[in-house]
């Protein structure tokens, strides 16, 4: 079983993990797949330390997404 940490976004009006790369090439992932999630709700220092305030360009992140896929 992998384990990770992942943010919750926004995405449109509703909410999007994304699974970190290299676990979805552990687990052989791929789009359309259906996964079970056991969620933990961490505090945010625990899992965000400094990072906290930290903002993400969307059109960034999906290009790093795409790279990745």
């Amino acid at each position: 079983m992998a384990r990770a940490h992942a943010r919750v976004r926004r995405w449109g009006s509703s909410l999007g993990i994304v699974v970190p790369s290299e676990i979805a090439k552990e687990l052989r992932l791929k789009a359309g797949d259906e996964v079970v999630l056991e969620i933990d709700q961490a505090g945010i220092e625990e899992a965000f330390g400094s990072l906290r305030d930290w903002t993400v360009d969307p059109q960034k992140l999906k290009d790093e997404l795409r790279r990745g896929w």
